[in-house]
C-alpha cells in the first residue's frame, strides 16, 4: 500500500478485520459479522465479511476489477461481488493451503478436500498470480488453467534490509556471547520443517562450540520446539517487526530455511539483503530466491544429513561464508521492492486494457485481503 500512495497509483486495499486498519491511506475496512477460530492453530482467524456492504462500496466507487488476496471468506466475497457487478476477478496464490491443513489436522482427507476446493475457487478467476515458477506449475498439475498463470515479481525493502543494521542487537538484548548465529526467521510450526532444524543444530552443538541459533516467530510449534532445544544455545525471540527485526537479520551470520512448502519466502530475500547467506531446500518457491553456491547452498527437502553437510561447508569456512554474504547482497540490489511493485504494476495494467476499450485509461485496482 506504502508503495501505491508513494507512486500515486489508484489501489485500494479492502480488508475485513476486527482492527480499523483504515486511517491508512487507500485501505478501507470492513467489521466483521462474525469470527471462527481454528482449534488447530489458535493464532489464526477467520472473519465473515459483510459482503452487501462490500457490495454497496463497490458499486458506489465504481470498481471495475477486483483481485482477491486469498481464497477464504475475503475471497470468496469477492468471487460473489465480481459475478453480481460483472467485473473481472483475478487473485493471487501465497500459502499452500493444502500441505498446511494436512500438516495441522494430519488428515489426508483434508489435504485432498482443500486441493479440490483450490482447483475449484481459482479456475472461477479470469487471471492467477502466483509468486514463483514452482507455484505455477504445482497449481497447473493439480487441475488450475494454466492460460490463467502468471508469476509476479516480489521484492524486498532495501532500505530496511541491509547489513549496515548489524548493530550488536542480540548481544544487548540477550547477552549472546560471540560466535557464529545460525537464523531462522517464519512461523513456527510444523510445517515449516523446524523438528529436522532441531535436529541438526544439536548435531553441530557436537561438533562446534560457540554456535547459536536464533528463532524468530511465534506459532503452534513453539512451546514443543522451546522443549526440544531446552539446554542449548537456541534464542526464541517471538514475533520482531520493523527495525529489530532487520537488526536481528543483519546481526546474524547464516539464514537457514529448511520448509519444503513455502511458495516464495520473502525471508530469504531480505536474508540475503541483510548480507548473510541462506540455505534453503529445493521443494518450493524459496529456490528460487537463490543463485546456488554464489549466495548459499540449496539442498534436498527433509533430508537432515544434507542440510549438516551444507551448514558444516560454511562453519568450517569463514572466508566463504563471508564472500556469499556479500555475493547474496549484491544479487538482491536488482530485487528492489520498488522495482518489484513497478512490475506487477505493469502486469495490472497490461491485464486490465484486455477487459476495457483500446483508448481507455488504466483501470483501478482493488485487492480484497
Amino acid at each position: 500500500m506504502e508503495a501505491a500512495n508513494h507512486t500515486n497509483k489508484d489501489y485500494t486495499v479492502i480488508t475485513c478485520d476486527q482492527v480499523n486498519h483504515s486511517r491508512q491511506k487507500g485501505v478501507r475496512n470492513f467489521k466483521p459479522v462474525g469470527v471462527f477460530h481454528l482449534p488447530e492453530y489458535p493464532e489464526q482467524k477467520l472473519f465473515h465479511p459483510p459482503v452487501l456492504e462490500m457490495l454497496h462500496y463497490c458499486y458506489e466507487h465504481n470498481i471495475t476489477h477486483i483481485k482477491a488476496a486469498t481464497p477464504g471468506p475475503m475471497g470468496l466475497a469477492a468471487l460473489v461481488i465480481a459475478r453480481m457487478l460483472r467485473l473481472p476477478l483475478w487473485g493471487t496464490y501465497h500459502t499452500a493451503l493444502p500441505q498446511y491443513a494436512q500438516y495441522l489436522t494430519e488428515d489426508k482427507a483434508i489435504y485432498h478436500f482443500m486441493w479440490k476446493y483450490m482447483v475449484w475457487f481459482y479456475n472461477q478467476l479470469d487471471l492467477i498470480f502466483a509468486p514463483s515458477r514452482s507455484t505455477a506449475e504445482e497449481l497447473q498439475q493439480h487441475g488450475i488453467a494454466a492460460a490463467k498463470m502468471q508469476v509476479f515479481p516480489r521484492g524486498v525493502d532495501l532500505s530496511r534490509f541491509n547489513p549496515a543494521k548489524r548493530n550488536g542487537y542480540l548481544e544487548s538484548h540477550y547477552a549472546l556471547k560471540e560466535g557464529v548465529k545460525l537464523l531462522y526467521v517464519g512461523r513456527v510450526s510444523k510445517e515449516k520443517n523446524l523438528e529436522l532444524l532441531g535436529q541438526v543444530f544439536k548435531e553441530l552443538l557436537k561438533r562446534y562450540r560457540d554456535l547459536h541459533l536464533i528463532v524468530v516467530g511465534d506459532g503452534p510449534y513453539l512451546e514443543t520446539m522451546r522443549e526440544e532445544l531446552a539446554g542449548t544455545p537456541c534464542v526464541f525471540t517471538g514475533y520482531l517487526e520493523g527495525e529489530d527485526l532487520a537488526a536481528v537479520f543483519a546481526s546474524c551470520d547464516l539464514f537457514v530455511f529448511p520448509c519444503t512448502t513455502d511458495t516464495f519466502g520473502n525471508v530469504v530475500l531480505e536474508a540475503q539483503a541483510s548480507g548473510i547467506p541462506v540455505i534453503v531446500s529445493d521443494s518450493g518457491g524459496p529456490q528460487e530466491n537463490v543463485i546456488p553456491g554464489q549466495t548459499g547452498f540449496i539442498v534436498p527437502g527433509n533430508d537432515a544429513d544434507s542440510l549438516l553437510v551444507a551448514i558444516e561447508a560454511l562453519l568450517a569456512d569463514p572466508g566463504l561464508l563471508k564472500r556469499m554474504g556479500q555475493a547474496a547482497c549484491q544479487y538482491v540490489q536488482a530485487r528492489s521492492f520498488e522495482h518489484a511493485f513497478q512490475a506487477t504494476w505493469e502486469i495490472y495494467e497490461h491485464a486490465a486494457t484486455k477487459s476495457l476499450h483500446p483508448e481507455a485509461p488504466p483501470a483501478p485496482i482493488h485487492n480484497f485481503g
